[in-house]
């Protein structure tokens, strides 16, 4: 579990920036929060039983594209006219 956060933190911490620089803080925060609590749920179903982390480990994927989607729409909405 802690290689597998090792290998997304660096990918969370950009999009939570680029994503609060430029589309909104509020958003990116609350996006922000609900993937480290998925985080957290992951790390307690890894030490529990292999199927147990799925659910969260899903959940996390998907907020990190939320993330994505919100960087991406803040980028084009500040550079494009």
């Amino acid at each position: 579990a802690r290689v597998n956060c090792s290998e997304y933190f660096p990918i969370f911490v950009s999009l939570l920036w680029v994503a609060g620089i430029f589309f909104h803080q509020g958003a990116a925060a609350a996006s922000g929060l609900l993937y480290l609590c998925a985080r957290l749920q992951y790390f307690r179903g890894y030490a529990r039983a292999p199927h147990a982390r799925l659910g969260p480990l899903y959940a996390s994927a998907r907020l990190l594209w939320l993330l994505l989607g919100l960087a991406v729409a803040g980028l084009l909405g500040h550079f494009l006219p």
